[in-house]
């Protein structure tokens, strides 16, 4: 009796992953967000550089860089 399920491969992965970014980017970024929580992995230190008084006003906060990073 022959095995029917397919191998994955990592090139399939990729080109799967590559149509779901770019047909969703929305969804993507709410999943991640849902899912994924970095705010424990990120040093108090950095929160007070990254919102220092010297430095400019920032539109988007410190998560959704990472995030945006992380994606990239």
């Amino acid at each position: 009796m022959p095995i029917s399920a397919k191998q994955l491969n990592l090139c399939d992965i990729s080109s799967e992953f590559d149509k779901f970014f770019h047909q969703d980017q929305n969804n993507l970024l709410s999943l991640l967000n849902q899912h994924i929580d970095i705010t424990p992995f990120i040093p108090f230190s950095f929160y007070q550089k990254y919102y220092s008084s010297l430095g400019t006003n920032r539109d988007y906060s410190l998560e959704a860089m990472l995030y945006a990073f992380i994606l990239k």
